[in-house]
């Protein structure tokens, strides 16, 4: 079986997506009860309580992508060095 660790990130990204639902509608029910009629915050409060909602499944995939960025970045400039001549050496 393989191993399933290596999912768990692709996993969450899509769980991300029903909890951001559950968080925009229990921030629609909150500016509902506490503030009633206010146009900005019934579309302002909702959004960010969804995107809070969804930070803790998004960052485990958001940080496998920046890793995965970093080590092609560290191996662009690795080969860049072994390319260019050394400029102490006569040549």
């Amino acid at each position: 079986m393989p191993d399933a660790r290596g999912h768990v990130p692709v996993i969450l990204l899509a769980l991300s997506l029903p909890a951001g639902l559950a968080g925009y509608l229990l921030g629609v029910r909150l500016v509902g009860a506490i503030a009633p009629g206010i146009d900005l915050l019934e579309l302002f409060v909702p959004l960010f309580v969804a995107g809070l909602c969804m930070m803790p499944f998004l960052v485990p995939w958001l940080d496998r992508r920046a890793k995965a960025d970093l080590a092609a970045i560290r191996a662009l400039r690795d080969e860049e060095e072994t390319r260019k001549p050394d400029a102490d050496e006569p040549g």
